[in-house]
């Protein structure tokens, strides 16, 4: 049996479902509803697909988006769910909100945009995990190292005196700040599984760290799989040699009439 590309119900489906799992009930009230389970509904509804299955969209992309729920956990991400993190990891709330409801509201022509980024991949690709896409490996040592940064934070001697803060669901272009009483700085995490290995910036986080300079810091964790080590490395956008890569994306400007 020769399988189809996702329909375009389904592929809104999965930006409505990430917006879900990524701002959890401040996205839900922000839509105009009190609880998931009328999410679900209301959002199927509006797009044609089964409540269960935004349900189902949305646990899985729990595990690489969510603090709260554990979702469905595993090794790898399904090839549409990853294309969807990629593409809109840099917008933040007010922006998600807004494309989602555009989403809800409009016809296909109006929305093509968005889905474009989920590209043609295939109904059948929606059952089996694929091993070839990046992103999920990336998300998973991501998400080590800032725990292993976590845990070395209360023990760096430079930063004795600074509470900690969680940023990385702002999309800011960090992921934790170092506040001091006069002052703070700014960390990117960032790891590699061996003691040596390749890291990618988004734009905005290299952006910003050229913007800061001395103020911020990548905190580099290396040998995740074995005995992770911690380095800090201040102002990276002037010591690090990098390449520029372009990915497919979804930006957002706020336009006024004036």
């Amino acid at each position: 049996m020769r399988s189809s590309p996702m329909s375009e119900p389904h592929k809104r489906a999965l930006i409505a479902a990430y917006y879900l799992s990524r701002f959890d009930r401040k996205g839900v009230r922000a839509l105009g509803y009190e609880t998931f389970a009328q999410a679900f509904s209301e959002i199927g509804s509006a797009l044609g697909v089964k409540p269960s299955t935004v349900k189902q969209m949305r646990d899985g992309f729990d595990p690489y988006c969510s603090q709260v729920r554990v979702g469905y956990y595993q090794r790898q991400i399904l090839r549409s769910r990853a294309n969807v993190i990629e593409a809109y990891a840099d917008l933040g709330e007010a922006a998600m909100s807004g494309i989602v409801r555009e989403i809800l509201q409009g016809g296909p022509q109006a929305t093509c945009a968005y889905v474009a980024a989920i590209s043609d991949v295939l109904e059948s690709e929606e059952k089996v995990p694929t091993d070839n896409t990046p992103f999920a490996t990336r998300l998973q040592t991501g998400e080590k190292a800032e725990t292993f940064f976590q845990e070395q934070f209360p023990h760096l001697a430079d930063f004795k005196g600074s509470s900690l803060e969680d940023t990385r669901k702002f999309g800011i272009g960090f992921d934790f700040r170092a506040v001091f009483p006069d002052s703070y700085k700014v960390f990117e995490v960032k790891g590699v599984r061996e003691p040596h290995g390749y890291i990618s910036f988004t734009d905005k986080e290299w952006s910003v760290a050229k913007v800061m300079e001395q103020g911020y810091i990548l905190a580099l964790v290396r040998s995740l799989d074995t005995v992770p080590t911690l380095s800090l490395i201040s102002n990276p956008a002037q010591i690090l040699a990098v390449n520029m890569r372009t990915i497919q994306s979804v930006a957002v400007s706020w336009n006024a009439k004036v």
